[in-house]
This record gives structure tokens, sequence and C-alpha cells, in this order.
């Protein structure tokens, strides 16, 4: 522990407020050693507690001694510049603020691993191969050779090596540098000689040849930037393109609401031609790393080594590399990235596009912070677009009552025209027993028709899995996760039931534990279920699954979406991935196997997400010259959703959904707040939420709901109660959070409930 000397009052001593990456409100104080350099924004060791060594943030510095507690020595300052800039500081705390999150869950978020681990990071490095000192004279390299000359796979290999380096090339190899040789990677030369790695040792072993580590970047390359290739706009789209401008002038956020192909992307990136001509930083978010892939490769098409490319399926020591980048003097001017994005260093920041804005992947859900990616955007203070087929209902209300501006694009790119959808009553059709598995006839057809034509198929199911149930068909019983409250999803292909709340799996039964009948069936479609049906259809087909069980590898994304887009695989099945905006030129026909799921789940949004998902899959079909064809299979075939998706009529779907949530009290006229506790022992959280439920009632009367068990009441052995709150626009949502905070530090502190989690989330998805 280190000592401080006496200081005298014009020598005070120094402290820093360090962020730790642990789950509890505020900083920690701790003292600057004399004479240490050290300044916001920058990395620190210390200690908490008796034993804990963590990496913090310094958030501020002053000269007030705690009085309360003896402050602890700062042990080590890691970094001779900042890693975080004031700025994100500031993003930091109001995302603490505003979602009631730690501000230590907020760092442990925003912060690749590798920067917030002692040494987690090491930057990678290649092994190169060089000829060492000894011999760099043409008389020792006669010896070399001469010693060689009976150790035959030795001497290729040291020839070979003479030849890749340009040795032979050099006017005076006695007085050359080891600049003047071609560098080889050891790689090369194991591979180009056909030689071992024995073979190479014993080369070294001889101190003829030497190895030696070089530090190489992870990040890609994409070549330079040519702004020529830039496609000029339709004069629809620049009619966008001018009033998004114009709108950009007046407020801060603009709404691009276009038709689904209406060529968004072209638009996208003459804005940020216009920002890098203006010596600007873009910042461009998707909702999907599948839709980056894509995407990436569009951008880096024109803008090259200026793009970055961010997202978590990137490796932390990728990640890492970036964020330093970002904070040198050559940073991309372009980022590309998924919801983690929002985080990286900007040094000058102009612009930021949010794609497909409607999507709820830009909102965290687990772990804290929940934030939503959209908002934290705009709280970074630069001009946002907000661009979407298919508005969220906040983000178009905003616009429609002159929050935020609105550019409308109604015309697809070159004339193509909107899919025809056809509705398919499934349940008249089961009645009549024409259903093939879950497939109608007219889907089949269609499909049947497509392929011979040489056109491409998707299939959008939003369930993964073979089966979401296993169920005895004796007396009903159905396995559920012995952890949740959540019945068991069968995958075929791992052969397992497993539970997509907290992964555990289960080997499958034999027979059922209730009743003893070994009569045990599936019940209910997943993408892995209709993938095995079609390959029996259709066994002549190419089909590719699109799921998160197929997309769990690194490159998973691409080599799905690359070889579709090639023609590879003539039929695409999958989730929601496929329904954000991917761009394929030969779909012609789109199947929506089983509405009834989206518009038979127990929320507020569930016709909201219904219409954005089917009309978004539906997009993807239809190409120049042709009319596209959506087959929507459902048995509700009435409900008013299913006529707003056949007639793209968002405004119907708008006002209807406003219509309700103001008589109900919901966004985007009310805020909601959701309040969980959780404990593994179900009565002890019972008690603490209805405790909790009367404290907040006190202070917010009506504005409270519940408690409630939520639809999922156990995740992870964890029992769970749910509050709502519901509060009206303009509320002070700094006296919101003050009361929050007390009425759970109140009940923390009662000795029953230690072990009780309290946790929010606010404006949820």
């Amino acid at each position: 522990m280190m000592g401080f000397p006496d200081r005298t009052d014009s020598d005070k001593m120094q402290y820093a407020e360090i962020i730790l990456p642990v789950p509890l409100n505020g900083t920690f104080t701790y003292a600057v050693p004399e004479g240490t350099s050290i300044g916001i924004g920058q990395r620190v060791l210390v200690s908490l507690g008796r034993s804990k060594m963590y990496v913090g943030i310094v958030m501020t510095l002053h000269q007030n001694e705690p009085k309360d507690y003896k402050v602890k020595p700062i042990l080590q300052v890691m970094d001779t510049k900042p890693i975080v800039t004031e700025q994100q500081l500031k993003q930091w705390q109001w995302i603490s603020d505003y979602y009631l999150s730690p501000i230590g869950e907020v760092y442990k978020a925003a912060l690749p691993g590798g920067l917030k681990a002692e040494d987690g990071y090491r930057p990678k490095t290649e092994t190169y191969v060089r000829l060492t000192k000894q011999y760099q004279s043409v008389t020792a390299l006669h010896i070399a050779l001469n010693v060689l000359a009976r150790a035959k796979a030795q001497l290729d290999m040291f020839t070979e090596y003479l030849a890749l380096s340009g040795w032979d090339q050099i006017d005076d190899i006695e007085t050359s540098t080891d600049s003047q040789f071609q560098e080889i990677t050891r790689e090369e030369l194991l591979n180009v000689s056909g030689g071992s790695a024995a073979s190479l040792k014993l080369l070294e072993k001889r101190q003829m040849l030497e190895c030696y580590e070089v530090e190489v970047g992870r990040l890609n390359h994409g070549g330079p930037y040519r702004p020529e290739l830039v496609k000029p706009l339709s004069e629809a789209q620049q009619n966008a393109y001018n009033q998004i401008l114009l709108s950009m002038m007046q407020k801060q956020v603009t709404l691009l609401h276009g038709v689904t192909s209406s060529g968004k992307t072209e638009i996208y990136i003459h804005l940020i031609q216009r920002a890098l001509e203006r010596k600007e930083q873009v910042l461009f978010l998707m909702p999907e790393i599948a839709l980056t892939v894509q995407m990436m490769q569009r951008l880096q098409h024109v803008f090259g080594d200026r793009l970055g490319i961010y997202h978590s399926r990137y490796s932390d020591a990728e990640r890492v590399e970036i964020w330093q980048r970002q904070l040198s003097d050559n940073p991309y001017d372009v980022i590309l990235g998924a919801r983690s994005a929002v985080f990286l260093p900007f040094q000058r920041l102009g612009l930021v596009i949010v794609d497909e804005e409607h999507e709820t992947s830009y909102k965290q859900q687990d772990p804290a912070p929940r934030y939503h990616a959209r908002s934290v955007a705009i709280m970074l203070g630069k001009p946002v677009l907000l661009g979407t087929a298919t508005p969220s209902i906040e983000s178009y209300h905003n616009a429609k009552t002159g929050k935020y501006g609105l550019v409308e694009l109604k015309e697809r790119y070159q004339g193509i025209e909107m899919p025809e959808i056809q509705v398919v009553d499934t349940a008249d059709l089961q009645h009549r027993k024409m259903m093939t598995g879950t497939f109608s006839p007219l889907l089949l057809t269609r499909m049947r028709e497509a392929l011979e034509r040489g056109e491409q198929v998707i299939l959008f199911q939003n369930r993964r899995g073979f089966a979401p149930v296993v169920e005895c068909r004796q007396c009903g019983w159905v396995p559920t996760c012995q952890h949740c409250d959540v019945s068991l999803t069968y995958h075929r292909q791992m052969n397992q039931l497993t539970c997509h709340y907290c992964g555990y799996t289960y080997r499958i039964p034999t027979e059922c534990p209730c009743c003893g009948s070994t009569d045990l069936r599936t019940r209910g479609y997943g993408t892995e279920k209709i993938e095995e049906q079609i390959r029996d259809i259709f066994p002549d087909a190419h089909i590719a699954r699109m799921d998160l069980d197929t997309t769990r590898t690194h490159n998973a994304y691409e080599r799905i979406i690359s070889d579709f887009s090639a023609g590879r695989t003539n039929i695409l099945i999958g989730t929601q991935m496929i329904s954000k905006g991917l761009d394929f030129d030969n779909v012609s026909v789109v199947g929506i196997i089983n509405a009834d799921a989206m518009l038979n789940y127990p929320d507020f949004r569930a016709y909201e997400h219904a219409f954005m998902m089917m009309a978004q899959v539906s997009g993807r079909a239809g190409r120049k010259n042709k009319r596209g064809l959506v087959i929507l299979q459902t048995k509700q075939k009435d409900v008013p959703v299913i006529r707003q998706v056949v007639h793209n009529d968002y405004t119907a779907l708008y006002q209807n959904m406003v219509a309700e949530r103001q008589a109900f009290r919901y966004p985007p006229y009310y805020h909601l707040v959701y309040i969980y506790l959780r404990h593994r022992q179900d009565t002890t959280v019972n008690t603490a939420a209805i405790e909790m439920g009367s404290r907040l009632q006190q202070w917010f009367g009506s504005r409270v709901l519940g408690p409630d068990k939520p639809s999922v009441a156990k995740v992870k052995s964890q029992n769970i109660r749910k509050l709502v709150l519901k509060l009206e626009n303009g509320i002070d949502m700094k006296k919101v959070r003050e009361y929050l905070l007390l009425a759970q530090s109140q009940i923390l502190a009662d000795k029953r409930y230690l072990s009780l989690q309290v946790y929010y989330d606010v404006d949820p998805l």
C-alpha cells in the first residue's frame, strides 16, 4: 500500500472518480499518487474490497477528500492518452440515468473486453523469416550451401528462401540491410518450399535463418476510395435526397419512409459522400449482423479503406483494434455496425444513419444496460436519418407531429412493382385435408413454377428448431425446462430438446413420465422442420436455412447470403433474419408460412410487429420487369392487419394503433417502465413485489400496474414478478428515477431480500 507525504493546503491531494465494471450505482473514489500524470478517460488499475482488482475509467478529478472512509490509492495508470472521450463519458452517464442502469454496466457494454482487462488484449503478430547477420555475405552463403549439400530438405528450403527474398538482386550483399530483402512469412516459406517445420527448425539451429514476430492488423483492407462509382440518383431519389438535406437544416432527426426496394441505400451513399467531402465522419447503424454483410460489400465498393465494420461477431481483438484506430490520427471515416457501434469514439462525427429504424434488434435486452441504439444515436446530438419501409409507431408519430422531419419515397427503384400478396385460409384447407404438412397447394405450386423458371424462393417462419412442443398423445404431458417456466423446443439435427431461455439441453424422453405412453409426438413447425419437409417435396432444390442455429460461426452469415445471392441455393428458409432489408435480384416467390404465431402474441405491439415483419419479408419479392408474389398463410384472414399488409397500407395501421394506444395509455402517448424482481424463492419475490408496488403507488398512484407474473415467470431458476409504470409524456423523469431508486434501496435494505434482484426495462419492446 502506498503512503502519501504531508501536504499543505495549497498542495492538496488529488482524487479521481473511477467507473468500475460492477453492477453498483455511482463511481468509486481513489487517491491519485503524488507525481502521477492522469487524465479523464484514461484506464487505471485499482483494488476493490480485499482482493478484487479492476480496470476502471477516470470519470472526473477533484480535491474533495471523502470523510466517511479511508481512500485507497490508484495502483497504476495504464494509458498515456485517454481511451474514452469526454463526449463518450457524457453518453454513458445519459444511458445510466435514462435506462436506470449502473454506469459500470454501461462501461461493460461499451468497451471491448480487451480494454477492460489488465492483459486482455494482445496485438496480432505474424512470424517472418530472415537471413541471419553472419550469413549476409557471398562467402558465407557459399559456405552455407556447402554445409547443406548432404541435407537435401534443408538445402531446398534454404535456396527457396534465397529465391523468395531476392538476395541475388542486391548489388552489395555485404552492406545490405534487412529492409532490402523481400519480407517472407514463415507460412509462405513452408508452403512454397513444400518443406517441413522441422527443416526450418534445423536451419534456425544452424543459425542460418531466424524467425521473428511482426505486429499485423486484424482489420480488413477495402481498397481505395472511388467516388466515381457512386451511381446517379433517380428523379424520385434525388427529390428525397434534397428534402432530407432541407430537413436536416431544420430538425436534428429526419425519418425517411421509403417503400421496400425504393433505393434508400443509394440515398445513404450520396449522404455519406457529402459528409466525407465536408471532412465529417459517419456512423451507419444496421439492426442485424446479417444485413451488414450485403451493405459492407456495397459501401466498400465505393468507400474502400475509409469504411470500418464493427459488431459482436468480430473477435474481441478486432474490436479493440477498431476502437484504437478511431482514437488515432487516421480513423475510419465511415463505421458500419450493429447496435454496439454507438459506443465507438468519434472525433468529427457529422451524420448518423439508422437503417431499418423500426427493428426491435436495436433494443438491448439482457444483460443491462437495456438501451435502444436508436435513442442513444439521437442523443449523440448530430444529424440523424432514420430509414425504413415500416416506421415504428413512435418514430412516425414524432414525424407527423413535427418533432422529426419526414421524407417519403413511395415508388420502387426502376419501376419495380410492389408484390402481389395472396392470402390463403389454412383453417379451411386443413378442414378439407388439403394441406401438405404446413404448406398450402397454392404455395407449393407457385414454388415449383418459380424453380422451373430458374427463380428463387424465400420461406419465412419466425420460429427456429424442428418443433416448438413435444407432447404425449395419451395424456397431454409436455416436457418443460427444469430451470425456466417454458416448454422445450425439439432440435432434430442435434437430436435434443433445448430451452431457448437458458440454453439448457435435455435428452428426448422415450416414454411419458406421467402415463408411461411411448406415443410422444412433435407439435408445431420450426425452420428446421420446414427445411426437412421442403427437401422431401423438392429433392433437387438447393436449400439453405438462416436462423440462430445456422449462423453461430464467424462467417456463416456471409456464406449463406453469398450462396443465395450467387444462385448456388434457390430456396432460403429463415426466421426474422431474412425479413430485414436483404436485396436479392432473383426472388419471385415469398411464402409466409404461419402469420398467426405473430398475430397471437400477448403484447400491445403484436399487430405492429406482425405488420412490419410481413411487409418487410414481402418486400424481398420482385425484380425488374416482373412482379413478385407473396403467399400469406393464415387462419385469421379477416384480421385488419392482414388486409393492411395485403394493401401495404401503413397509414391505416398507424391510425388504428395510435387510437388504441391513446385510449389505453401506451406509447407514443405514454412512457413505459417495466420493473422486474427476481429471486429463487417464489414466495419471497411475490412478497417483495407487493411491497415495492405499494411503495410506488404512494408516489405514482394509478400509474402503477401489478405486480403480475410475466408470460415467462421463471428463468434460470429465478422466479420473476413484474410491475408496470405508465408515465405521461412530459413527466419529470429525473424525479421518477429518484423515486424508483429510493423504493429499490428501501426494499433491498430488508434482510429478507438480501439476494433479491431488481432491474428496469425503460421503453420496452
